[in-house]
């Protein structure tokens, strides 16, 4: 194999010497001060090369203080301080120690110490996993994480394999040695995961339509079917950015799974599943194929298990045989060997990238045959292929290695994305996921992507009894918007159908608005990804990183950090009679805001609500601004020339617009930008700063229009954008504000401006004309409360006016709003929520005094809340 991106001969896997303290079989690199590297080697050699876990250790050296004397070595880096007993020899309890200073105190680790409270971190899969139980009834034997609450980690490096300047495998050193990473913090999480990504490598950025929609189903699709369903998606105005295709694009013969058709190939394994091949009479035309999907700006990638080598009939057996110089007269597959370099350089240059050239984007590398490599034993199979694979991707141009496989162990967090298999479609692995999920950021391993409503059946129903619950799906299609990858799959079953369009109301309508808000937070999630490269900390994370202090933090699994400004407890149980679930959350010290910024909540304790199909536990930091794109977008392979910044409520807020390319790795050469925005809001006045874009990354803009939405901002006496005053209008256009009645926001549209200015948007505001608290969930509460009651009244008599009227608030005070002069705006806004809230207030008697039913009467107070 040539050189990769990842392997060119690189000198920064060996530390600065100035960095390392060696003494005879020892030798102790100081990488960072909460990071030390303990190397014990009975013949005196060192390794200094790339392992399959650390590839990086050229670091900027910490300060730290050396002492010694005949018998001891002291090293103190002001976190750490580490004494060896000196010619004593291999590690041990009796002859080495670390002591972790921390602000809660300190605590001492030696060889030998196992950890009492390891946070966890993943696992290779869920394949029939209920939540975590199998269908054994065993529980998922989850891998350490990096952290833990006793403080410290280690990290045993001794048996990984190494890589040598072109990236290919090197067997381990011979000798008796170890080579341990001890990691010392505390509660510093963070700090930890910044550490293990400057030694084990960052986190790489995947191409942005990454974290659009992901189409994906196990079945014998065909080229036409596949167009259809391509169409429908632009029809039913749905986002889509990447097509999966399932093992049936290529051919598969002598598959079968039912019971006494199963056949095993020459090698063992079951006969079918690995195929390069298109299936002719499914795509006539692969290329042709391709050509249409990315016309419709769609992503392709393919299945492989590649575990059965290349068959005869494959189309381009005589092609790598001929690569290989292997004998073709007895028609002899060719074995499969990932570790062997002219193999899989022949598989890459025959088969592989061929098919690329032909429209494949990426590929699905499904590995679930054999644990480790045959030739290199030790060496896990799922590991070095997505290392392979990944870097062979970077090999040729500039863009960004991207692979779909599972979980192969420390290190392969550098090769993005992971999928988590075939997990059962039920209410406890929904609850689950979003544990694991989160967990997973442990390791380092922050783009999980998950089948979307779970894959296949508990293996006890009978087959006519297997139908998706429409309720749980759109649970977890709202999951899926607050997770790294949006995908949905499921089994080869009639039965399973996930297309949106599939559900009626409600769920239909939930899903399209999950799917909907995934785009709008592109830009948000786009920024995440960002820093997760830049700092080890993934897009979801857990609430301990942020309030490790906290017992809470640790007892809440199923919430968690979506970014640094989003918290969510996504749904994950079905809604009682009442059409609400309850789903306490524990909200940390502060303030909190609701999504729509219209409700704040006093963190510190537990927040017991109910929530409607709608709604999804979605809190916000105060002051928090949020980038997001407009609805309406069909993709993400182009970036929509307008931002939406929205602000939340809080006394002082920021964030920074993130911008590169979206595909190429020009990302880490610098060539990317960020807009710094800032929020201050005071008792008459509320500021949003618009600064400069810095950098420039090709094909960056020149203009974009920014649209500044302040929430539960009340009605301002004036707007203004840069001094100007700008004019009210009722509908939306450049260069004006409006008040959003639906959403009680002030949105200010700035047009189309230079973006190598800045920007200073002011709205001016009399106190007394702010909306009361919880306004908006009120009146949403209303209105689902109406709809309720329309749908039971079983009198031709009409709803009492009071009760119609409170149901319609939003269109009621937009009259108010938007009808009239400018002087008198805030005084007939304020006027129509006085008159709402006195409607709201009467409504449960409005409602008892009708000769409703009784159960419907309940039913309308407990859709208020009441």
């Amino acid at each position: 194999m040539e050189a990769t991106t990842e392997s060119r001969p690189d000198t920064s896997a060996a530390a600065q010497p100035e960095a390392t303290v060696e003494r005879g079989e020892v030798r102790f690199t100081i990488l960072t001060p909460r990071l030390v590297r303990m190397e014990w080697s009975a013949d005196g050699v060192f390794r200094d090369g790339r392992t399959q876990i650390v590839v990086h250790r050229a670091l900027d050296v910490p300060p730290f203080e050396l002492s010694e004397d005949e018998h001891l070595l002291r090293i103190d880096t002001g976190y750490l301080r580490l004494r060896y007993e000196k010619g004593s020899g291999r590690f041990t309890a009796e002859n080495l120690s670390v002591r972790v200073r921390h602000d809660g105190g300190h605590v001492t680790w030696r060889p030998g110490d196992t950890q009492a409270h390891n946070l966890g971190g993943t696992y290779r899969t869920l394949d029939r996993y209920d939540g975590d139980t199998w269908q054994d009834g065993s529980k998922l034997p989850l891998e350490e994480g990096l952290i833990a609450r006793d403080g410290w980690h280690l990290v045993d490096d001794t048996e990984s394999f190494g890589l040598d300047d072109e990236g290919w495998v090197v067997d381990r050193p011979a000798g008796e040695r170890q080579d341990l990473y001890f990691f010392g913090y505390g509660l510093d999480y963070r700090a930890a995961l910044s550490d293990f990504a400057a030694i084990a490598g960052p986190q790489p950025m995947p191409p942005r339509f990454v974290f659009g929609y992901w189409w994906s189903r196990y079945w014998n699709y065909a080229d036409d079917e596949l167009r259809t369903l391509g169409a429908r998606f632009e029809k039913e105005r749905i986002p889509l950015d990447v097509l999966v295709l399932d093992m049936d694009w290529h051919t598969t013969p002598g598959l079968s799974l039912r019971p006494g058709y199963e056949q095993k190939d020459v090698f063992g394994e079951a006969s079918g599943w690995t195929g390069y091949t298109f299936n002719r009479s499914l795509f006539p035309d692969p290329e042709s194929f391709m050509r249409w999907a990315h016309g419709q700006n769609l992503r392709i990638t393919l299945n492989l298990h590649p575990a059965s080598g290349v068959m005869p009939h494959e189309e381009k057996y005589a092609a790598m045989a001929k690569a290989l110089s292997w004998d073709t007269s007895t028609q002899a597959p060719i074995p499969f060997e990932g570790t062997s370099q002219p193999y899989m350089r022949a598989l890459f240059d025959t088969i592989l990238n061929p098919l690329e050239a032909q429209g494949v984007d990426f590929w699905w590398l499904d590995w679930q045959q054999w644990p480790e490599s045959k030739a290199h034993p030790g060496l896990s199979n799922t590991w070095w292929l997505n290392h392979v694979f990944f870097t062979e991707m970077q090999r040729d141009g500039d863009r960004r290695g991207l692979i779909y496989h599972r979980w192969g162990g420390l290190g392969n967090h550098r090769y993005p994305i992971g999928f988590s298999g075939d997990s059962v479609i039920s209410w406890t692995s929904l609850a689950y996921q979003p544990h694991f999920t989160a967990m997973a950021s442990n390791v380092l391993y922050g783009y999980w992507s998950h089948d979307i409503g779970g894959h296949t059946f508990h293996k006890h129903i009978p087959r006519p009894e297997r139908h998706l619950e429409p309720e749980l799906y759109a649970r977890w299609m709202q999951l899926g918007v607050f997770s790294p990858v949006l995908r949905t799959h499921s089994a080869k079953e009639p039965s399973l159908h996930k297309e949106p369009w599939h559900f009626g109301p409600p769920y239909g309508d939930a899903i399209f608005a999950a799917i909907r808000l995934r785009y709008q937070l592109a830009p948000y999630i786009y920024a995440a990804a960002r820093h997760a490269y830049d700092t080890g900390v993934s897009l979801v994370r857990p609430m301990y990183y942020h309030w490790p202090e906290h017992e809470e933090a640790y007892a809440h699994p199923a919430q968690y950090m979506f970014g640094n400004d989003i918290l969510v407890a996504p749904v994950t149980v079905p809604v009682g009679d009442d059409g609400t679930a309850p789903f306490p959350v524990w909200l940390p010290p502060g303030t909190w805001y609701s999504h729509d910024g219209a409700e704040s909540y006093l963190g510190g304790g537990m927040l017991e609500r109910t929530y409607t199909l709608d709604e999804i536990p979605i809190f916000v930091r105060p002051g928090s601004v949020l980038p997001l794109y407009p609805e309406g977008m069909r993709d993400l392979a182009s970036v929509p020339d307008t931002i939406i910044l929205q602000v939340f409520p809080g006394a002082e807020g920021h964030t920074a617009l993130y911008d590169d390319d979206g595909a190429t790795q020009g990302y880490q050469r610098g060539e990317f930008a960020r807009t710094c925005v800032r929020s201050r809001r005071g008792d008459r006045a509320h500021r949003v700063h618009v600064d400069r874009m810095e950098g420039s990354y090709t094909g960056s803009p020149s203009q974009r229009r920014y649209v500044i939405e302040l929430l539960d901002a009340g009605i301002p006496e004036s707007v203004e954008v840069n001094g100007r005053r700008l004019r009210y209008s009722a509908t939306p256009q450049p260069g004006t504000w409006l008040f959003d009645a639906a959403w009680l926001c002030i949105r200010v549209d700035l047009g189309l401006v230079s973006v190598h200015e800045q920007h200073d948007v002011v709205a001016r505001f009399a106190p007394e004309h702010a909306p009361p608290k919880g306004l908006l969930h009120r009146m949403r509460r209303a209105a689902d409360a109406v709809r309720y009651l329309k749908q039971v009244w079983g009198d031709i008599s009409a709803l009492p006016d009071e009760v119609n009227l409170a149901g319609q608030a939003a269109r009621v005070l937009s009259y108010a709003v938007d009808e009239g002069d400018d002087r008198g705006r805030a005084e007939r806004f304020t006027e129509a929520v006085q008159a709402f809230e006195a409607r709201f207030a009467a409504l449960p008697a409005s409602v008892e005094a009708t000769p409703i039913d009784d159960a419907f009467k309940r039913g309308f107070a407990d859709m208020l809340g009441r």
